[in-house]
C-alpha cells in the first residue's frame, strides 16, 4: 500500500510531526510505502474562487501556478492519505487550511447528482494534536474535515485521531496508542 502523509504544521519537529513519525515507522515496518509531504516546503497559494478548475474533469485543473497541483497528483496516485495538523485557535493551521481549500480543484459536478472528485473513494484519515482537550478544541476542525472529505470529495474516512494535551508528560504514550489504532484502521481492506 502507498500512503501519503501531509504535515500541515509549520514545525517540522513538533508534536504533530513526532506523532506522524510514529505512524510512518509503524507502516514502514509492516512493508508498506510512505511519503511525507511537508506543506511548509511547498508554495501553495490561497484559492481565488474562480471555478476554472471545475472545467477539467480528468485531473486537477487549478489555474494558479504553484506547488498544489503536483502534490494533488501524488495524492491521486496514493492508496490512502493521512492529513495531520495541530490545532491553532480551534482550527487547522493556516498552511493546512489553505491546502484543504485548494482541494476544490479535484471536484467535478459539485451540487449535482453526479458530484465526484479525483479522489472519490480514497481512504483518508485525520490526525490532530492539540494542547487542550479534544472537546471544545478539535471539534470544529473534525467537522470541516468531514464536510470536505466525505461531503465534497466523496472520500472514505477511516477515522479521526486526536492526541490532546500535547504538553502533558504522557503525551508520547498516548500518541503511540492512537497511532496503533490509526495504523490498524488504515490498513484494513475495504
Amino acid at each position: 500500500m502507498k500512503i501519503i502523509t501531509i504535515l500541515g504544521s509549520p514545525r517540522k519537529k513538533g508534536k504533530t510531526a513526532q506523532t506522524l513519525d510514529l505512524f510512518e515507522d509503524n507502516i514502514l515496518a509492516q512493508g508498506h510505502e510512505v511519503e511525507r509531504i511537508y506543506l511548509t516546503d511547498h508554495q501553495i497559494k490561497g484559492c481565488v474562487g474562480c471555478h476554472s478548475c471545475t472545467k477539467k474533469n480528468d485531473a486537477p485543473g487549478c489555474v494558479l501556478k504553484d506547488d498544489a497541483v503536483p502534490v494533488f497528483e501524488k495524492i491521486i496516485l496514493a492508496d490512502a492519505i493521512v492529513y495531520a495538523s495541530p490545532i491553532y485557535c480551534f482550527d487547522f493551521t493556516s498552511q493546512f487550511k489553505t491546502f484543504l481549500d485548494r482541494h476544490w480543484c479535484l471536484t467535478q459536478n459539485y451540487g449535482t447528482p453526479y458530484a465526484s472528485s479525483n479522489i472519490a473513494g480514497k481512504k483518508v484519515a485525520l490526525l490532530i494534536t492539540c494542547m487542550g482537550t479534544a472537546e471544545q478544541n478539535a471539534d470544529l476542525a473534525q467537522e470541516v474535515f468531514d464536510r470536505s472529505m466525505k461531503g465534497v470529495l466523496k472520500c472514505s474516512i477511516v477515522g479521526k485521531y486526536i492526541v490532546p494535551l500535547s504538553e502533558s508528560p504522557d503525551f508520547k504514550d498516548r500518541a503511540k496508542e492512537t497511532i496503533e489504532k490509526l495504523s490498524k484502521d488504515i490498513l484494513i481492506e475495504n
